[in-house]
């Protein structure tokens, strides 16, 4: 029981589960709702903390040229979901160009049962709008010194979706989400029989209380790709040393 208690305050301070103009950024979001979208891909990932399984992560993308669209579902599952309700949602649209991500809008909710939240990030030229329903606080970042970052849906698609073998463990990725900024590299392809395994890095740059910053500011982990049936590779874990202990997601 205490270790599940555990799970439940680790989903909750950490949130494992988080340039159009307006008529735009509708077109886009009604392209998603009609299909129109040429490639669709759905991923599915149990989320385990400290080995016990807390959560499932469902991430849905859909492609045409260079224009991408991402929803992604975060929630508990099982006993954990008996002791904390937990449920993130967020939606990306935006454009990539050899490899460099544009995003144009990204929105987000969560729920925890006690307390609902929501976030919209729009971008004009790289640089954040942000809309949140949080106070803001003083150690946040202003989104002017942040231009050209993209938002966290936008990095966690191009951390899971299938690249082929020669672009691997090469992402290099900084983020921002209205308020805290973030960098995420992937370095070090290791091949054995599990697959290809990247070594990553997730990085706080600033945003953060003088506090969380102490507590720690770089924090490895590992992605794993197999090969896939279409001939890319395919992430199948991903795992993450944090304060509180190792956050696993695993391919289901």
């Amino acid at each position: 029981m205490t270790n599940n208690l555990h799970i439940a305050v680790d989903l909750r301070r950490k949130g494992y589960f988080m340039r159009l103009n307006r008529m735009a950024v509708l077109l886009a979001l009604c392209s998603w709702a009609s299909g129109t979208f040429a490639n669709n891909t759905s991923e599915e990932f149990d989320v385990y903390i400290k080995g016990l399984q807390a959560g499932r992560l469902s991430l849905v993308t859909q492609t045409k040229g260079s224009d991408y669209a991402a929803r992604i579902l975060l929630r508990t599952t099982g006993l954990a979901a008996k002791l904390l309700r937990y449920r993130f949602e967020a939606t990306a649209l935006g454009r990539s160009h050899n490899g460099h991500y544009r995003p144009d809008y990204y929105s987000e909710k969560s729920d925890t049962g006690k307390r609902q939240t929501d976030k919209t990030i729009t971008y004009v030229n790289g640089l954040a709008k942000v809309t949140q329903s949080k106070a803001r606080k003083p150690h946040w970042l202003t989104p002017r010194g942040q231009r050209n970052r993209i938002d966290p849906l936008t990095a966690t698609y191009e951390l899971l979706r299938d690249r082929p073998k020669n672009t691997l463990c090469q992402q290099n990725l900084k983020l921002f989400d209205g308020a805290r900024a973030v960098d995420i590299t992937l370095t070090d392809p290791k091949s054995d029989r599990k697959g290809i395994t990247c070594r990553g890095l997730y990085k706080r740059i600033g945003g953060f209380s003088e506090a969380e910053m102490r507590k720690g500011v770089s924090f490895p982990f590992k992605l794993t790709y197999m090969p896939a049936p279409n001939g890319a590779y395919q992430v199948q874990s991903l795992k993450i040393e944090t304060l509180r202990g190792r956050a696993s997601f695993l391919r289901r």
